[in-house]
């Protein structure tokens, strides 16, 4: 079972810089961890910039870990900069396919 964390940050303009830093900051110490898989800082260039944070944990042991360190307080730290509730959700992912489900699918539509 893996885990994927998503928190969506609606910044105001004058916040922006700072949520990124923070996110930035942390997000090679994050994928140091053992269990980390995957951890990103996304940002949209359109629209109201929505800043997305993604995380992907190989065990929910590992992820509850996470929320506890002070490296999670950090990423807290830039939620609480939102112009907005920020969205955050956590998946519990116990089924994972890749280029072989769009392969089979896309086969099957073409046949």
């Amino acid at each position: 079972m893996r885990i994927l964390a998503i928190v969506q940050i609606s910044p105001l303009p004058e916040k922006r810089a700072e949520i990124l830093q923070i996110l930035s900051s942390i997000k090679e110490p994050v994928q140091a961890l053992h269990a980390c898989l995957d951890c990103r800082v996304c940002q949209e260039e359109s629209g109201d910039g929505m800043i997305v944070y993604l995380e992907q944990w190989q065990s929910w042991e590992a992820f509850i870990r996470h929320l506890r360190s002070e490296t999670y307080a950090k990423i807290l730290e830039a939620i609480e900069l939102s112009r907005e509730m920020p969205s955050v959700t956590y998946f519990e992912v116990s089924s994972i396919r890749g280029m072989d489900l769009l392969n089979a699918v896309r086969s099957e539509k073409c046949a």
